[in-house]
């Protein structure tokens, strides 16, 4: 195990003892905590995973785990239908990628918009195909980032000082599409919000596996969909 993934795969099982002290405590802030500090854990072992070569590529449709993941969202996130928008091109957008991973990419990359969007975020999330790809496209109408952050932006650890997920949201989107042989772009001016591109090669198959539902995905309530999420989702009693 290298020195890269071993410090993160070390202070994620730190986090996760610390967690498992904080969630036994009562109250709504000691939930919420915990929840927190499980994100952190989920993050560094994601992060370990990408970059570490782990989670091998598995066919998957984008498009309809990228739809159950909005879904699901949906369901946990106080907000209008209307300001989280979802759009697929009608069509399976096969790719080899890890299911676990996608869902630790999508997930940081909408609890971006959503913490950083402003006072009442609005987030369009698009699944189309481009030639030989299959591309996810988030979009957000918020402050955008800072100029003298924009360069941070994709350097893991970052803003781990001030940012709820150790600065690994978008580190982590742009390893998942490096390590499946993707790529991600990223895109933001002040004050007209923030726009990422996450594309995959598609790839032949004759059969899709069967899709995630979004009831499935809430099913546990320590799911990525809570855990990720937690900075503006309704966390379970």
């Amino acid at each position: 195990m290298s020195l890269q993934t071993e410090c993160p795969r070390r202070t994620a099982a730190l986090l996760r003892a610390e967690c498992a002290e904080v969630l036994t405590a009562e109250g709504a802030a000691a939930r919420a905590a915990g929840y927190r500090i499980l994100r952190a854990a989920q993050n560094l072992e994601m992060w370990a995973d990408l970059t570490g070569g782990g989670f091998p590529a598995r066919v998957m449709d984008l498009a309809a785990s990228a739809r159950a993941l909005a879904e699901a969202a949906r369901e946990v996130c106080p907000m209008p239908p209307s300001l989280l928008r979802f759009a697929a091109c009608g069509q399976p957008l096969p790719v080899a990628a890890s299911e676990p991973a996608f869902g630790a990419a999508f997930l940081n990359l909408l609890c971006n918009s959503l913490v950083y969007g402003g006072a009442k975020p609005a987030v369009s999330v698009r699944c189309l195909r481009q030639g030989n790809r299959a591309v996810l496209l988030f979009r957000d109408w918020g402050p955008g980032i800072p100029l003298h952050r924009q360069r941070q932006a994709l350097t893991p650890f970052a803003g781990s000082g001030s940012l709820p997920g150790l600065g690994l949201g978008l580190p982590l989107a742009a390893a998942f599409a490096a390590r499946y042989g993707g790529a991600f772009t990223l895109e933001s001016r002040p004050g007209r919000g923030v726009a990422a591109a996450l594309s995959l090669p598609l790839c032949p198959v004759a059969r899709l596996p069967r899709p995630p539902h979004a009831a499935a995905l809430l099913a546990d309530r320590y799911s990525p969909v809570y855990v990720q999420l937690s900075p503006r989702c309704i966390l379970p009693d």
